[in-house]
């Protein structure tokens, strides 16, 4: 059970005192994994949201854990995909205002499928998603929590892809500044 703590800390701003709130919790892990037939997405049920959504295989740290060997446990657990290499893409603050954890981003090639161990409160359909369904996907807000989204951007972005005019293009359909459509 997570047991997420209220932190209250005195901050003075301009000679304004208040108490600032937020919640402490535990980093998190996610993982871009690619297949040769696209990237590994898991679709479950958000009580906050009152809706399944896709999103990466991701998970809180367990205590004293490393993050890329968390990282190495989530994708297993959710999709019952194995990583033998995991890269480090970034890591970043999701929420600053709500809380200081930190997501841990990776990504892996080619993950071995084996069986998954979901945990009990759990109710996840793993999905391949084509790489050029990406863009849909995001454009559409269907991958819409903060460390999907970005996973698939930075994925993207690796993968030569481009945003312009507000449209995700492949390398090869990428035109040059001020050439035609």
């Amino acid at each position: 059970m997570l047991r997420n703590r209220i932190r209250r800390v005195p901050v003075t701003v301009r000679g304004t005192h208040y108490i600032h709130e937020y919640l402490v919790l535990p980093d998190v892990c996610a993982v871009v994994a690619e297949t040769p037939e696209g990237v590994i997405l898991v679709e479950q049920f958000r009580p906050a949201l009152g809706k399944r959504i896709l999103e990466l295989p991701a998970g809180r740290l367990r205590r004293g854990e490393e993050p890329v060997e968390g990282a190495r446990r989530e994708l297993r657990e959710e999709t019952g995909y194995q990583a033998d290499q995991l890269r480090l893409l970034a890591r970043f603050y999701p929420s600053v205002g709500l809380s200081r954890h930190k997501v841990h981003l990776y990504y892996t090639y080619n993950p071995k499928p084996g069986p998954t161990d979901w945990d009990p409160t759990e109710e996840i359909e793993v999905r391949i998603i084509p790489v050029q369904e990406i863009p849909r996907l995001l454009a559409e807000g269907r991958a819409a929590d903060g460390k999907t989204h970005l996973g698939l951007v930075y994925f993207l972005n690796h993968r030569g892809w481009t945003m312009q005019k507000g449209r995700w293009r492949p390398a090869a359909q990428v035109q040059p500044p001020g050439g035609s459509h």
